[in-house]
């Protein structure tokens, strides 16, 4: 069935529709016409066309009532409904038809929110349509992986590995946490893989006072139509930059929980979707905790990875002296993908690279044994397990295969797994790091030998 837009058009017709319910027209059924005509900027010769056919409609109708106001606002909001969006057109002609039938406030502001809870905002520029698995055909994903690791690293040098485990987890539609003292290229590494993937990008410095809505963004009353408008937050963007994200409250980092697994935004029980193309990288300060709130482990588990940048080495370091000495190199880098082909990107992973029996039997087993180890209170959840897989896909596509290796696993599991094991109390005493009990798990775990090609 073809979807329809409340249109002036939609909305006198709902009027006449109704006022012709008792198979009449009264004096002040005719002024509501001429007075909701007169709003919605319909001519008398339009009127009269749609008088003519409002009333055909009545005599082959077999129901019968006097004018109801709220009933027919109800059906105005239902066709306003219908394609899931609400334009400031079909606003306005709510409106209107509220003023004209003198709706009670409460009662309009109650149906408003339903009518919000069903619609979203209009498509903007950051949603895209989704990719098919024909437009996959002879789709090679290496070239452009290639070009983007290339382009950033005009920017961040020194640095290929950090930016390889990035981008794979943008690839694998997921989320990283750079925990890094200031100054090592944090922000950098976000804006070139922005740039170079033509997204957008926005930051947002976590702060004591930020509040969820700061983030999110938050509904706006409109008194002059009585009407609530949704104002949309930083999240609508496609790299979102959190930093130092564990100086906010607990409240505050909670509100990325949602958009962060979910992929939307709920205010006042409507739901507004984010841009498909959505990566999150919040960062901490590992020196400085004064005055931070620890991530819980919820948060912590929404993270693919949780990597470092390091310093650079002398060698690359003088090189970035060098950039900088005729300004900020990131002004001048400019896209060698589309978002489209990143997106491409995404699907062919999801669609064509390959995970053994054999890969999928060793994620397992080197998480029960994390699971099973006396020096860990919590070990990797299942969601862990699922992370581990997904981030061995991106990898290996990265790294120019379309099937996971048992060394993808060797290589990720540290990044993904550490963050999000708990030390049991003797290990914090003897001060054992996670990345220790990880390297022994693998190392007596044994290796699937079958060729995975």
């Amino acid at each position: 069935m073809e979807k329809v837009e409340l249109t002036a058009t939609a909305t006198m017709k709902l009027l006449l529709k109704e006022a012709l319910m008792n198979k009449k027209l009264d004096e002040k059924e005719k002024e509501l016409i001429k007075q909701l005509a007169l709003k919605l900027g319909i001519e008398t010769r339009e009127l009269q066309t749609l008088y003519s056919e409002a009333t055909r409609e009545a005599a082959n109708s077999k129901e019968y009532r006097e004018f109801d106001s709220k009933a027919l606002f109800s059906s105005a909001c239902e066709v306003a409904m219908d394609d899931g969006v609400l334009t400031d057109d079909e606003k306005r002609n709510l409106y209107a038809l509220k003023e004209l039938l003198h709706i009670d406030d409460d009662w309009y502001t109650m149906k408003m929110q339903e009518v919000l809870r069903v619609c979203t905002d209009p498509a903007d520029e950051l949603n895209d349509e989704e990719i098919s698995d024909d437009e996959l055909t002879d789709f090679d994903p290496a070239p452009l992986i290639r070009d983007v690791i290339n382009n950033i690293e005009k920017i961040i040098v020194g640095k290929t590995e950090v930016i390889k485990h990035v981008l794979a987890a943008a690839l694998a539609n997921s989320h990283v946490l750079l925990e890094d003292v200031p100054g090592t290229g944090k922000t950098m590494l976000s804006r070139a893989l922005a740039a170079s993937i033509d997204c957008m990008f926005k930051r947002v410095q976590f702060t004591p006072d930020l509040l969820p809505m700061d983030v999110t963004g938050t509904m706006i009353y409109n008194p002059k139509e009585a009407t609530f408008s949704f104002k949309r937050g930083p999240i609508f963007t496609n790299i979102f930059l959190a930093d130092e994200i564990n100086r906010a409250t607990p409240r505050t980092q909670s509100s990325l929980l949602e958009v962060m697994e979910e992929r939307q935004v709920s205010i006042d029980g409507a739901t507004f979707k984010i841009p498909q193309v959505f990566f999150v990288i919040a960062t901490q300060n590992p020196v400085d905790q004064q005055g931070t709130y620890p991530l819980p482990e919820a948060q912590l588990d929404r993270f693919l990875m949780k990597l470092s940048m390091g310093y650079p080495d002398h060698q690359y370091e003088r090189q970035m002296l060098a950039n900088h000495l005729a300004g900020n190199p990131i002004t001048k880098l400019k896209s060698v993908i589309t978002r489209k082909d990143f997106r491409k990107i995404q699907r062919y992973i999801l669609t064509r690279v390959s995970v053994s029996p054999e890969v999928q039997e060793y994620i397992l087993k080197i998480s029960e044994s994390l699971r099973t180890h006396p020096e860990l209170t919590l070990g990797p959840s299942p969601r862990a397990s699922i992370a581990m897989m997904n981030a061995a896909r991106a990898w290996a596509c990265v790294d120019g295969r379309n099937y996971v290796t048992p060394d993808d696993i060797k290589k990720l599991v540290r990044p993904v797994f550490a963050h999000r094991l708990i030390l049991g109390a003797q290990a914090l005493v003897r001060h054992v790091e996670a990345e220790n009990i990880i390297s022994e798990v693998i190392a007596r775990v044994p290796v699937p030998v079958k060729n995975q090609k």
